[in-house]
């Protein structure tokens, strides 16, 4: 086999989608996975560890591993807490039983 022949993630996730089971667990965690990219991207902008980055918000690393596995969404507390220590912005919108970012 050569590396031409091989799927991209975004063939293989797409292909995935269409089985019921994964479309409703990815649908479930789209909202955690969208806090773990922002939390990610912060961190590494500010060339923070994850232990760094627990200093600053008050919290510990293993909390920032978890959020950042984006398997379970965060509470309202702790994204309050992620916003007052590093300034993040969070707008989201609860409609039809589901969360979701609102574009700033």
């Amino acid at each position: 086999m050569n590396l031409s022949d091989l799927k991209t993630a975004s063939q293989v996730n797409d292909e995935r989608r269409r089985d019921p089971e994964f479309r409703a667990e990815w649908d479930r965690t789209a909202f955690a996975r969208d806090v773990a990219l922002r939390i990610l991207r912060y961190r590494t902008d500010n060339n923070l560890t994850q232990t760094g980055l627990a200093r600053q918000v008050g919290m510990t690393q293993s909390v920032i591993a978890r959020l950042e596995s984006g398997d379970q969404p965060p509470s309202i507390q702790t994204l309050a807490r992620l916003s007052a220590g590093t300034g993040m912005e969070f707008d989201i919108r609860f409609s039809g039983g589901s969360v979701e970012f609102v574009a700033a």
